[in-house]
């Protein structure tokens, strides 16, 4: 059971319509996890009678057992196959999942949370690795493009039923949507889901062999850099969600279902521009897709910074400036993390849980600083953003710098 689906004798057109299907629902999933339950922010400082800057605790905590447990996953998956790791991690996922529905103390929230991250890496990092198991590159990017519009529609949609679900019940019934999403996804991999890394390409466990993969990786400045510019988009939607919903509804007088509409704008433009970005990339190819993408998320960055400086009681601008970073990063999030997975095309498992880790680190870092920093208004997440949109800059200048000489040196030859 664990190595075959109960249903396995399926045609190749039909395996990949249920494999895209439930990948799509099993991330929805996920999304439901990250900002669902945002708007109910305010029920839950009031239930668990926490300071305003705790609620983030919920989210960041969440980060740091995504990154901790990604970098384990990827070589277990590329070890043991995909389709047992990622049983045992949605698993996990149902377990953690009635454990926040169930809990009435914060401590043993945050617990559960940190489980609910744990077991969240696995679909992350192994769905990502058996995309590129089976497609071509190229395919995968369009499938990964696919997923990102869809993915974020969910997000989108995801705080508006958040907050009908918290303004009719409370903000409990909404980690009771998360626990169902969570079964569905472990009875339809359990059913459906067929392994795609076959025997023969899979690696044997070895701790050290491990750390070496990782070290290789580390040390390639195009992968790091690449990374760190493709996973800016989503890290600063993840900060800026964490702190919006106590700045609006509790500092700016905007009333749960209101604020809803306004961090939905973000993730309805990510899911646009993700789709835009498969036409771009075939049309104009990846490199002006990743740069326009670039341009625009900057953009962005230097006008949310300025509304945090100037304008900070303004939620119209405040929406505004996150929807121009919302749209590059769609952009940025299907070109340059492609470019970085190719590096190391034999490493798909761990570059991918590379990646992961580094995102949900850089997260869960910059939420907590944020939360350092909190004084009720925009400015200093403004700030963080604007900040590591200075460094991704830098580091993407330093890289194209290190592409163009290798490649004179490769003419000279």
């Amino acid at each position: 059971m664990l190595d075959k689906p109960i249903f396995s004798q399926l045609s190749a057109k039909t395996f990949d319509i249920i494999f895209v299907s439930l990948v799509t629902i099993i991330y929805i999933g996920l999304c439901a996890e990250a900002d669902m339950y945002v708007p109910a922010f305010p029920q839950m400082i009031e239930y668990f009678e926490i300071a305003e800057n705790k609620t983030s605790l919920i989210l960041s905590i969440n980060f740091v057992g995504l990154s901790i447990s990604g970098l384990i996953v990827g070589p277990l998956s590329d070890c043991y196959g995909r389709r047992r790791v990622l049983l045992g991690g949605i698993l996990l996922f149902v377990i953690s999942s009635i454990g926040c529905v169930v809990t009435s103390n914060f401590t043993w929230m945050l617990g559960w949370r940190f489980v609910q991250g744990i077991a969240a890496s696995v679909p992350m990092v192994v769905a990502g690795a058996a995309f590129f198991d089976k497609y071509t590159p190229a395919k995968a990017g369009q499938i990964i493009g696919f997923l990102n519009s869809i993915i974020s529609a969910a997000m989108a949609g995801a705080p508006i039923v958040g907050a009908w679900i918290s303004e009719i019940f409370d903000w409990r019934a909404n980690f009771i949507v998360i626990l169902a999403l969570a079964v569905v996804s472990f009875v339809g991999t359990l059913l459906f889901i067929e392994e795609t890394l076959p025997i023969k390409k899979r690696k044997i466990f070895n701790p050290i062999s491990i750390v070496k993969d990782y070290w290789t990786i580390t040390k390639s400045l195009k992968f790091m850099s690449y990374t760190l510019i493709g996973v800016l988009p989503i890290t600063v939607i993840i900060l800026y969600v964490a702190n919006l919903s106590v700045i609006m509804i509790n500092h700016l007088g905007i009333d749960l279902i209101t604020f809803s509409y306004y961090q939905a704008t973000t993730m309805g433009a990510f899911m646009i521009f993700s789709l835009v970005s498969i036409k771009l990339i075939d049309s104009c190819g990846v490199d002006y897709t990743k740069n326009l993408g670039g341009l625009i998320a900057a953009i962005g960055s230097f006008g949310i910074f300025y509304v945090g400086k100037f304008d900070h009681t303004n939620a119209n601008m405040i929406s505004l400036a996150m929807i121009f970073i919302a749209s590059g990063g769609a952009m940025m999030m299907s070109t340059f993390t492609l470019v970085a997975l190719s590096v190391f095309p034999d490493m798909n498992g761990t570059s991918m849980a590379m990646m992961t880790a580094i995102r949900q680190l850089l997260a869960s870092g910059l939420v907590i600083v944020s939360e350092i920093f909190f004084d009720g208004t925009i400015a200093p997440v403004a700030n963080v953003i604007m900040i590591y949109a200075i460094i991704a800059i830098i580091f993407y200048v330093i890289v194209s710098c290190s592409e163009v000489k290798d490649n004179k040196a490769t003419s000279a030859l």
